[in-house]
């Protein structure tokens, strides 16, 4: 049980699960949930999010705009890691972190909550970076209640919860880095993902027979101009995912690894290419990488992006 008068403060993301937790929460210790959502770039009206929080149950639900230092401090020097690994989820957890403990030093609790499956022995967890960020006491409903997944239907129906659409076979996560799926249908190593569930990469039948030139220029290894036309991370990063995507670039499929995490199938059309290009340059010079400075011309067209030019 809760102390009296302590809240619990849920990382909240609007899904199915997260929506559950609001209720369970709030009826397996007998208190109040406040939740807390981040704008990480998901591209949607965070607002809807907040409402279904409230209209589910949630006294209070806080929506921060944290899109810049996301962009600064997680993406930015990323891109110079690649894209050898899913990034999606593991660059927002510790920002998730961060602000959990940030809200709920302000709402006076230590009782926080997440709707990660993520195991407890994670290093890249929610658990091990909330245990980093203060005392905190860490739940994590979506793992530990002991529901299969036609009593979780159960539950919900029985709240009033909106369920999930029957063709609802795979969870999405998104932010500025791109979108990762996963979930059972991917549990097989060999089952494709159907064409309807890749959002930001359109499949071969319809990629843009239009090609692209792209000009990109870095300083101090991070992209602030596309075609030009300077612009801050925040927005340079949806306008290049929207042309390297139309043309089918950027759909990465990472394998399960044992104990470690399932497949994850990612679409990240701006990072491959701003990847592409930063080694480009620290190819010409190798000593700038990842501080890399100058421009690249890339050329993108039929599934393929190539450098025509590098200049310093």
């Amino acid at each position: 049980m809760t102390q009296a008068g302590h809240v619990i403060l849920l990382a909240y993301a609007g899904d199915f699960e997260s929506s559950v937790a609001v209720a369970w929460l709030e009826e397996q210790y007998q208190t109040d949930v406040v939740t807390v959502t981040l704008d990480l770039g998901q591209g949607t009206d965070l607002a809807d999010v907040r409402d279904r929080a409230l209209a589910i149950g949630a006294v209070r639900a806080h929506v921060l705009d944290v899109r810049e230092e996301f962009a600064r401090t997680a993406v930015a020097p990323a891109l110079a890691l690649g894209v050898g690994d899913p990034r999606v989820a593991a660059l927002a957890r510790p920002m998730v972190a961060k602000y959990l403990a940030q809200v709920a030093a302000i709402e006076g609790t230590a009782i926080v909550a997440h709707g990660s499956h993520v195991p407890l022995s994670d290093s890249t967890g929610l658990d091990v970076l909330l245990a980093a960020a203060g005392a905190l006491r860490v739940m994590a409903p979506c793992r530990d209640w002991e529901f299969s997944g036609g009593q979780v239907l159960q539950y919900a129906r029985a709240r009033g919860i909106p369920l999930p659409s029957a063709v609802d076979h795979l969870s999405a996560v998104r932010n500025l880095w791109g979108r990762a799926l996963t979930g059972n249908l991917l549990s097989d190593p060999w089952a494709e993902v159907p064409p309807a569930d890749y959002l930001l990469t359109r499949p071969v039948a319809d990629w843009s027979t239009t090609p692209a030139t792209l000009d990109l220029e870095f300083t101090n290894g991070v992209p602030v101009s596309l075609n030009g036309v300077a612009m801050p991370l925040v927005e340079l990063l949806p306008s290049l995912e929207t042309i390297a995507g139309s043309h089918g670039l950027g759909r990465l499929d990472f394998p399960a690894m044992a104990g470690v995490r399932p497949r994850i199938v990612e679409e990240a059309p701006a990072p491959v290419v701003l990847h592409q290009a930063m080694k480009a340059l620290s190819a010409v010079v190798p000593a700038m990488w990842p501080a890399v400075r100058g421009t690249v011309r890339l050329h993108c067209h039929l599934g393929e992006c190539h450098i025509e030019e590098v200049s310093i």
